[in-house]
């Protein structure tokens, strides 16, 4: 009777299948899932395959895929001096289909990890080092050719290759027999220190289908050959559902390739710039950002470290119109944002939950602007979520606005000094600390404050804070741990945990 009703409350298969996508980060529960019957067994398993290689990844891992090679790839193995004689086993499950999701930088330090282990009493001390080099590239390249073959069913590539001894393996990926397939099925691609760009021409000729798209190029002076940069926006150009995309340390003022994000204005939804430098050698500088511009269904702008040359170059964002934008993060990148940010949530406010705006510090004092940026947010958006902007004391009664606006949620608040008059004022402080919500986690001053209007602040408030972050604290008067320990007392927080910078992925 048991048994049938246990029977009778099965989960389908289908079912279980979906259960367990969203648990594709969770290593540890998908390993108990395994364990519980044949059906989930079955289920969990391609998930808990899906992604092998990480950070933690054992090297045993690598024996099981040796089980998986074709009796010529155990051949090249065995002619280069690769023991995998012990190695041949059937599996129940073929775990090369399961991968869709590989790090090559990863999988590299996993088989360094694998022949340093299963070789080490081969080698002698004198040539321990250059013996431990090649079998490893050995095995990468044989792995490589068993994962990039027809059975090939890859979603996410990253081609984190800071080592240049995996470069070597790169051919592969291009010239290997499953190309076509795993290429056009590939949804995410990343690559960190770009040595060779023509893959991004290999890229364009098959991979039609990416949508997250994330370019770390570490070249932060010298532009790529023209033919080079076209090859990375064709990339763009040509897919059909671009949703996000990322650009790093990408050589100076890229044209071409912000240019042809206009091509995915439908499906375009993030876009991150970090640490490029917009100079003015363009003849018409304000195309730059003409492609973004059209985006209109874009969800979240980014833009840290970048250096603009003049205001000019910004100006297609100020007339923008992005109907869905949930958040606007702007952290120490010159010239022209304030008013950028003051149009952007003008225009935009339907959908802001995070405004996160950080000026260059000697920028703060200058080209204050009417109306201010906490102005714009306290009359068009004073819902927001996250909110992190300079300030000056002649507008902290727009703060209070928004602080006690009967559609407060706000959880997480950053503020930066904006003009040279004092804020060590007992009074200010009390009278904030009662308007802080109860909605508020996660407070971050970068602005100097003493003891006294700090007590009193804490005293006064009945947010019930998670984390305090302090500038002045941390950097020139050390912590007061006796006022943080009489505001925690009876609270379930630990002081470490609680005096921390918390301004990121606040949920």
């Amino acid at each position: 009777m048991i048994e049938n009703n246990l029977l009778r409350h099965t989960i389908p298969a289908d079912c279980l299948i979906e259960i367990f996508s969203y648990l594709e980060d969770d290593q540890k529960t998908l390993q108990s899932c395994v364990l519980v019957n044949k059906l989930w067994c079955e289920n969990s398993v391609p998930v808990l395959w899906a992604q092998p290689f990480n950070d933690v990844t054992p090297s045993s891992i690598i024996d099981i895929y040796m089980s998986c090679l074709t009796e010529a790839g155990r051949t090249y193995l065995i002619d280069n001096g690769i023991n995998v004689s012990n190695r041949r086993r059937s599996q129940i499950f073929d775990y090369v289909s399961f991968l869709k999701h590989i790090s090559m930088g990863n999988l590299y330090t996993v088989v360094l990890k694998w022949t340093d282990r299963t070789h080490a009493s081969t080698m002698t001390p004198k040539r321990r080092y250059h013996l431990s080099t090649e079998p490893s590239l050995v095995v990468y390249q044989t792995l490589c050719r068993l994962f990039f073959s027809r059975r090939s069913s890859l979603r996410s590539l990253s081609l984190d290759w800071g080592n240049m001894e995996i470069w070597k393996a790169y051919p592969l990926l291009l010239y290997s027999a499953g190309i076509n397939t795993y290429l056009a099925q590939l949804k995410e691609f990343k690559i960190h220190y770009i040595t060779d760009w023509s893959i991004f021409g290999y890229l364009s000729k098959y991979a039609k289908n990416i949508e997250t798209l994330h370019v770390i190029g570490y070249s932060f002076e010298l532009p790529p050959h023209p033919e080079d940069e076209q090859n990375l926006a064709s990339l763009i150009t040509i897919q059909e559902n671009l949703r996000n995309f990322s650009l790093f340390g990408y050589s100076t003022h890229p044209i071409l390739t912000l240019n042809s994000l206009g091509s995915q204005c439908n499906s375009l939804v993030s876009v991150e710039i970090v640490y490029i430098h917009f100079n003015t050698n363009s003849n018409s500088p304000s195309s730059s950002f003409e492609g973004l511009a059209l985006c209109r269904n874009l969800e979240e702008l980014v833009i840290n470290n970048c250096l603009f040359a003049n205001e000019e170059i910004l100006s297609p964002l100020i007339y923008a119109t992005f109907p869905s934008l949930r958040k606007i993060h702007i952290v120490e990148s010159t010239f022209g944002w304030d008013a950028v940010m003051v149009s952007l949530i003008q225009n935009n406010p339907s959908n802001l939950k995070e405004i996160y705006y950080k000026p260059l510090d000697n920028q703060r004092e200058q080209n204050i602007i009417t109306p201010s940026i906490i102005e714009c947010v306290s009359q068009y958006c004073p819902w927001i979520i996250r909110l992190g902007v300079p300030i000056g004391t002649s507008q902290i009664c727009h703060l209070a606005e928004i602080l006690t606006s009967n559609v407060c949620q706000l959880k997480s608040l950053s503020i930066f000094r904006m003009d040279k008059v004092s804020w060590d004022n007992e009074e200010l402080w009390r009278n904030l600390g009662g308007l802080m919500p109860t909605t508020l986690r996660h407070l971050n001053i970068w602005i100097y404050i003493g003891e006294t209007p700090m007590r009193l602040f804490l005293q006064n408030t009945s947010a019930p804070l998670e984390t305090l972050y302090v500038r002045w604290w941390t950097h020139y008067l050390g912590y007061d741990f006796q006022l943080v320990d009489t505001y925690l007392k009876n609270k379930p927080i630990e002081f470490a945990g609680f005096l921390r910078h918390r301004e990121l992925n606040v949920k």
